[in-house]
């Protein structure tokens, strides 16, 4: 390893920002004789790292100095020039090791593979399943295991690039592949028959593009639904180029123009936001809007235009065109005598007939005379002669069973209530 680092401590390690070292506050503590309190891991090999011990304390003290100071910025430069060196260090437990072996983690918050103090789990090796690696007619099964600790080394230092280029060179040069979930590499794959045929649907489900939930909603413009398709694509493309700025704006976009929302671990996108793939309760979409009550005057045709306009409304207040959506909520009103609750995601005609809700065993004569006197109790209640209303509502519970809904002006019978027949009916009309 030669003379230590081959370069004097003076001279600064790329404009790191060494000033504001020199005025770093002195520990509270004495920290020994190296200048830091780590210790040499008991499980760490020998030295095969480009620093000899000298230069890694020397490293190791200015890297605490600096976070005493709380200069983060260099003490993360100091660790990552160590990392690149080989020398990997646990600052939960206080340790460091210069074997090229790298923790599972550098916050001291354990591996997730087990005892962090252990080898297991940190190292890849060969599956049971694999054949060896011939260079030549030399076995050479060391040069892979050499070949994917580098790759691990990038990967713990954020060398995304270098990391997937070392996956790649090993697939092409000696069918070498990785699976880092069971940390094995195998020539041609193999990994067992169960796990072969789990990878298998991995495979085939990683390299599916996203598409449309079966849930969502549809939009009558098929071109439309092709720029969404496009654009899901073009995020996914994004992601994979590590451009994250790129593919946050066209989610972002597709939110609020169509109120698409994507589901990456499914691979799904969706018009509304419903995803029945995930299983549970189906809830209603956002943006659809349910009539509730009687259509008092609006035709079939009137209907179908409410509902357009309920969903351009919805989508200009996601595009917070909040002066235009309360022009459509105002021409609903004004025009077909709508209203919108948003909360509950309803309209109805603000009218004075009851819709009749459920289903119930009344004769056509008993429902048009239920429907008459509500009627009436809508007069009663207009002019503010509650009495009167309250009475005709307590002479239909007490006859039908009627339960009224004056919010979504809706009437129902409650079948635990209900028990009169059509001779009482004439009665009272006579």
């Amino acid at each position: 390893r030669g003379g230590g680092r081959g370069r004097g401590r003076g001279g600064g390690r790329g404009g790191r920002g060494r000033g504001r070292g020199d005025s770093s506050r002195k520990p509270k503590e004495y920290l020994g004789p190296n200048g830091h309190d780590y210790e040499l891991s008991a499980e760490s090999g020998a030295n095969n790292s480009k620093f000899d011990d000298r230069s890694i304390h020397a490293l190791l003290a200015e890297r605490l100095q600096a976070k005493f100071s709380r200069d983060f910025r260099t003490a993360d430069a100091i660790q990552m020039e160590l990392i690149d060196g080989g020398v990997f260090v646990h600052d939960g437990m206080k340790e460091w090791r210069a074997d090229g072996i790298p923790y599972g983690s550098f916050n001291g918050g354990g591996s997730g593979q087990g005892n962090p103090r252990s080898l297991d789990g940190q190292q890849y090796s060969k599956s049971p399943h694999s054949d060896d690696v011939m260079v030549g007619d030399v076995v050479n099964n060391e040069l892979i295991t050499k070949l994917v600790k580098e790759r691990t080394k990038f990967k713990m230092m954020r060398q995304y690039d270098k990391a997937d280029a070392v996956r790649e060179g090993l697939r092409t040069k000696f069918n070498v592949m990785i699976d880092d979930r069971l940390k094995q590499w195998s020539v041609g794959g193999d990994f067992g028959e169960e796990h072969n045929a789990q990878r298998e649907l991995a495979d085939k489900f990683a390299n599916r593009g996203y598409i449309k939930s079966t849930s969502s909603l549809s939009l009558e413009d098929a071109e439309e639904e092709e720029y969404i398709q496009f654009h899901v694509d073009a995020r996914v493309q994004a992601k994979k180029d590590r451009n994250f700025e790129t593919a946050d704006k066209i989610r972002l976009d597709l939110a609020q123009r169509f109120d698409v929302m994507i589901n990456d671990k499914m691979k799904l996108w969706s018009i509304g936001g419903q995803f029945e793939e995930l299983g549970g309760k189906m809830g209603k979409p956002r943006g659809v809007y349910t009539r509730r009550g009687a259509l008092g005057d609006l035709t079939p045709e009137d209907e179908d235009t409410v509902s357009k306009m309920i969903a351009d409304r919805y989508h200009a207040k996601k595009q917070k065109n909040f002066d235009v959506a309360d022009e459509i909520r105002d021409d609903l009103l004004s025009k077909y005598n709508v209203r919108i609750d948003d909360r509950s995601n309803e309209w109805r005609v603000d009218t004075e007939d009851y819709a009749m809700a459920g289903t119930n065993s009344l004769t056509e004569d008993e429902v048009a005379f239920i429907d008459g006197k509500l009627k009436e109790r809508f007069y009663f209640k207009r002019e503010r002669q509650f009495e009167e209303a309250d009475e005709i509502r307590d002479h239909l519970q007490e006859r039908f069973g009627i339960q009224v809904d004056d919010r979504v002006k809706e009437w129902y019978v409650d079948s635990l209530l209900s028990g009169v027949g059509v001779a009482e009916v004439e009665e009272d009309d006579a």
